[in-house]
Parts: structure tokens; sequence; C-alpha cells
């Protein structure tokens, strides 16, 4: 029996799945940490597996810290989620933005504190936080390829060091820049006029009933807005299902139904994809879904059009492409199949 609480899921798990709980069970794959699925409004698939504990040692060269040894994943253990949490960024921009009657296309220099303004002196297009939000604000950035992201890990504000770039003209091109989240959450706390984990915890998390998870701060005390997140899986399927129901949890509006379908609409195209407000837009053999992705195999996968969200956490960092594929070919393979998905 399940016993329905405030933030509980419906929990009915299917049969169809006994060959996939076989292999992942018998280690056909590398470091698969847990697997959710939530389908038709009930949680059909829960399953957690022994793996590392390792983490990103961002001060230290944004190297992999390796856990000494494994730990058994469960519900109540928190996973690094890595870039999942600029998908979170992204749904607590559209919250903020309509509390303080702020439009998205606004020009990025009128949000942020005093002191970071004048970097905009003698720039002809200053980008607006809508660029900011699709990764199409213009500065000169390569965060993989070059040393960029290692260099802003090593600063002591990342705003600053972001300002102090070179940019060109906004809207141009997609770049993908993990310094562009945190000028948002700098920029959000200054207008909000509190903590944005303070504010961020009170119309959010709690709203999901999300209270277990640990949220890293900048150098300069805001909250990090790209990578520093931990939280529970079970607590990453809220979020997910909270956008499938157009920003709604438990009938609550907790994120702006009309940010919701402006954040998951394509605003850019990138070589890895289509992009929203950091979330990605993708397709799989005809499937169409959106995803919060993050290195090492962390993903909110949301299906709108078979009413399905699908959890993943692996512990393959810096293993690119290989934990994509791995979630690719379990989806493909065997979750489509056997909830017939087409």
């Amino acid at each position: 029996m399940v016993v329905q609480v405030q933030d509980s899921i419906r929990t009915a798990h299917s049969p169809v799945f006994s060959q996939l709980r076989k292999t992942l069970e018998e280690g056909g794959f590398k470091e698969i940490h847990s697997l959710l699925i939530y389908h038709k409004g009930a949680l059909v698939f829960e399953e957690y597996y022994n793996g590392n504990d390792d983490t990103i040692d961002f001060e230290r060269g944004v190297t992999r810290k390796v856990s000494s040894v494994p730990v058994s994943w469960n519900r109540n253990r928190k996973h690094y989620v890595a870039s999942v949490t600029k998908s979170v960024t992204g749904m607590l921009a559209g919250i903020a933005l309509e509390q303080l009657s702020i439009p998205a296309h606004i020009p990025i220099d009128r949000l942020l504190p005093p002191k970071y303004v004048t970097a905009f002196d003698g720039v002809k297009q200053i980008p607006s936080l809508h660029h900011i939000l699709t990764m199409t604000a213009g500065f000169k950035w390569d965060e993989w390829s070059d040393k960029d992201l290692v260099s802003l890990w090593q600063s002591k504000d990342f705003t600053d060091f972001l300002l102090r770039r070179p940019i060109g003209r906004p809207g141009e091109k997609w770049v993908y820049n993990s310094a562009a989240p945190n000028l948002l959450l700098t920029a959000l706390e200054y207008k909000l006029g509190m903590p944005v984990q303070d504010w961020g915890g009170e119309h959010f998390f709690e709203k999901l009933g999300i209270r277990d998870y640990v949220w890293h701060k900048q150098p300069t005390g805001v909250a990090e807005g790209a990578a520093r997140l931990h939280m529970r899986p079970y607590d990453m399927l809220k979020i997910g299902i909270t956008v499938l129901q157009g920003g709604k949890w438990h009938g609550e509006q907790v994120v702006p139904a009309a940010w919701v379908k402006t954040m998951t609409a394509k605003h850019a195209t990138s070589p890895a994809g289509d992009y929203g407000y950091y979330f990605w837009l993708r397709d799989l053999e005809g499937v169409s879904y959106i995803s919060a992705d993050g290195d090492g195999g962390q993903y909110i996968n949301i299906f709108p059009d078979h009413n399905m969200v699908i959890v993943m956490t692996q512990g393959n960092y810096l293993e690119w492409p290989l934990y994509a594929q791995q979630a690719e070919v379990i989806m493909i393979e065997h979750i489509f199949p056997a909830l017939d998905i087409r």
C-alpha cells in the first residue's frame, strides 16, 4: 500500500520492465545509479544500484574527484546533478520575473548591481536576459575545447569574469556558457533584494516538497546556477512532472504556465541540438522530448506527447559520449518498447 502524502507520487510498478531490470542488475551498463519512470500519472519504475560517488572538483581544474569506495544508491541519497542545475535556474527565473514584472527581453545591464554595469560602457548591443537564457549572449567563450570553465572556477567573481570577456552581437551565435546562469542568479538576487537560495527554497523547492538538497554558492555568496546542486533522483522526478504539467505541482501553479511554454520552445540551434531556456529539445527515433542534461549522465527527460518523465543518474563524469549513448540505448531498446512509445 502506498501512503499518499503532500509530495508523494502515485506508484504502480509495471511488470513489463523485467528484462531492463535484469540487464541493469547484471551490470549491462556502466555506472547507472538510478532510473525512475513516470508514465500516465504513476511511477512505474524506480530502482537504484551500487556505484561510485564521484563528483567534479571545480576549483582544482574541473577534474574528476574519485570516491574511495562504492555506495548503495537509494531514494534517500542525494546525487550530484551537474548541469541539470541550469534547468532549475531557468525555472527559478520564470517565477522571479513574474513576481518582479520583468520581461525576458530586458537588457541585462538593467538588472545587475551597479558595480557591474560599467562593463557595458561602449558596448553597442547589450545582451538581454533572453540572450543569457538561450546561450546566445555573444561573449567570447569556449568551455568545451578551451580552458574558460577552468579559469571561471578559479576566479573570485563569476559575473565580473564573464563581463571582462569580449562581446560580439547578441543572438547571432549559440555558445555553451556556464558563467551565464551564474550572472543570471546574480541579477535576480539583486532585484529580489534577498539571497536567491532562501527565495528559491520558499518559492520553488518547498512548493515541490523538495527539502533534502545541497545547493552550493558562487565565490561571491550568490547561489551557483550552473552545476553545483545535489538532490535526490526522486525529487528530480518532481521537477520533470512539474514541467510536464505546465508548471503545476499538486494543482498549484508553481512555475508560470506561459514561462514553461516559452522555456521549452526552440530559441536557438546548437551543434548538440535545439535549445530553449536552459532546456534541450531532443528527438530520439522520432520521439520528441525536453531534457535537462548533466555531465556524467544526469537526466530529467520529459515527453509531453506520451505523459512520461524519465529520470536517470549515472557516475560517468567527463566521459561523454558514453553516458549519453547509454541513456539513449536504455530508452530505445527497453523503455520505449515496454511502454509502446513510438
